[in-house]
């Protein structure tokens, strides 16, 4: 492991080339050009909250500070979540198919391009949390749990990271692969909570006992996370934490090297 991190380490600058490459192309040639970065997520929070806020009106659970029920600033919070997940892991996914006609004139390791778009993701991250953070100093006093915001981003990094070394790996192989995990994370929005709190669910586990299951839905372990510490004010729990961190380095780890072992021959096929 310290050989491969020293090994990431020495191609930093490849790593930052792609990242900014990608920054730059994301919005090349729009008329607003970098403003879609905080734009994008707040259309998507606008729809949502009239949707599920006003029309069909899902419940809000009290904030931290014991008044604030603002459906909007909730569901932002899991919303920011989602988008990195999704980006780290989608972007990465195609990052080695994008680089392919590259690796075939240029030597450079394959997992460049795929570190490259998970930096790219986190200034978009960095635009959304900064974002949330003026919301939550406007409307709810921060406590000393904001503390831990870095430390569930790290491993949620490491999660996505993994996840998307793995798919990028499967989709070189069979390009069905984009097709089904667009469809499967679709899936997995609507099956984690956050557009509705999850009691909704819990509520149910008296009378559907095998509902338990859906709290060891990763991503769902990571929306409340964040809730917690920044929602209710209150540390998320030593027992949720291992979980996520057992499961967030056991993820890279697996990606990582399965990664390794068959970049080099997928890098022929691309």
């Amino acid at each position: 492991m310290t050989q491969s991190l020293r090994q990431v380490w020495q191609y930093r600058g490849l790593i930052g080339n792609f990242a900014n490459r990608e920054i730059k192309g994301k919005y090349k040639g729009s008329l607003l050009g970098g403003a879609w970065a905080l734009i994008n997520p707040l259309a998507t929070l606008a729809t949502y909250s009239l949707v599920f806020g006003f029309i069909l009106r899902f419940p809000t659970p009290t904030a931290g500070n014991g008044s604030l029920t603002s459906f909007p600033v909730y569901l932002f919070t899991a919303l920011v979540v989602w988008n990195f997940f999704y980006a780290v892991t989608t972007s990465g996914m195609g990052a080695l198919v994008g680089a392919g006609p590259l690796l075939r004139k240029i030597h450079f390791p394959p997992y460049a391009p795929v570190f490259g778009s998970a930096l790219a993701v986190l200034n978009q991250t960095a635009i959304e949390f900064g974002l949330l953070f003026v919301v939550y100093l406007v409307v709810l006093n921060l406590s000393w749990t904001i503390l831990m915001v870095p430390v569930l981003l790290l491993l949620l990094s490491a999660f996505a990271l993994g996840l998307g070394l793995l798919l990028s790996i499967a989709n070189a192989r069979f390009r069905d692969v984009n097709y089904i995990v667009t469809v499967v994370l679709g899936l997995l929005f609507y099956a984690s909570p956050i557009i509705y709190p999850i009691t909704l669910v819990t509520d149910m586990y008296a009378a559907h006992p095998w509902l338990q299951v859906y709290e060891y839905n990763p991503i769902t372990s990571f929306v409340e996370a964040f809730r917690d510490v920044l929602w209710h004010l209150r540390f998320p729990g030593l027992g949720r934490l291992a979980y996520l961190t057992v499961v967030s380095l056991g993820v890279l780890a697996l990606g990582w090297t399965v990664f390794q072992r068959k970049s080099a021959d997928v890098s022929e096929e691309l």
